[in-house]
């Protein structure tokens, strides 16, 4: 749902048979195969999100890639394995860090997941295919601490975290008392027309 098609008309007129055909082609293979509806409740949602995205978006995706390159900087100097150290760690918002040495993917995941700090155990070159589920590495990702308010030096802060809990194997559920009281400081969204609006804010319709 809500994907995004761009494309240039086959013949370079948009009016042509042959931009008709192409999207009478595209219209039958999304719907119904793999569509059902356009799920309208969320349209308003959308185009909200859209003209958000052409106001901040180049923004946002800017301090997402700073913030990604800072934690992999963070995490790479207390000693952890960041891929791609020499491309600056990543061009996106994703990290890819090998935890084999401090007890692989899956447990490290786990801990994580207890400590308030979500990421996703990950396979990395070099992983045995059949063993899917005892990955040797984890996935992070910065682009919710960005939308958040987070820089650059609050990754330095979030890297501490999960050194407390992969490498120095502090309990926990210490560490994510700790990873609450930090969070109370970003509980806003940003890069919205709604600055300081509460993050995951439950709204009741009467």
């Amino acid at each position: 749902q809500h994907g995004v098609v761009l494309a240039n008309p086959p013949d370079g007129d948009s009016e042509s048979d042959g931009w008709r055909k192409f999207t009478a082609q595209l219209h039958r293979g999304v719907f119904p195969g793999v569509t059902s509806n356009h799920h309208l409740h969320t349209m308003a949602a959308l185009g909200v999100t859209l003209a958000e995205h052409h106001e901040y978006g180049a923004t946002y995706a800017r301090q997402v890639i700073a913030n990604a390159q800072a934690l992999g900087q963070a995490l790479y100097e207390r000693g952890f394995n960041v891929l791609a150290e020499r491309k600056g760690f990543t061009a996106s918002h994703t990290l890819a860090v090998d935890v084999a040495m401090q007890g692989g993917g899956r447990d490290i995941a786990l801990a994580m997941e207890q400590a308030n700090l979500i990421c996703n155990m990950n396979m990395l070159p070099g992983d045995d295919p059949r063993k899917p589920m005892n990955p040797s590495g984890i996935r992070l990702g910065t682009q919710e601490l960005t939308r958040l308010g987070m820089h650059e030096g609050e990754m330095q802060e979030v890297a501490g975290f999960i050194e407390r809990v992969a490498v120095h194997k502090e309990a926990p559920r210490k560490v994510a008392a700790d990873v609450t009281d930090f969070r109370k400081a970003f509980s806003t969204i940003h890069y919205c027309f709604t600055p300081d609006y509460p993050a995951y804010k439950f709204h009741e319709l009467i």
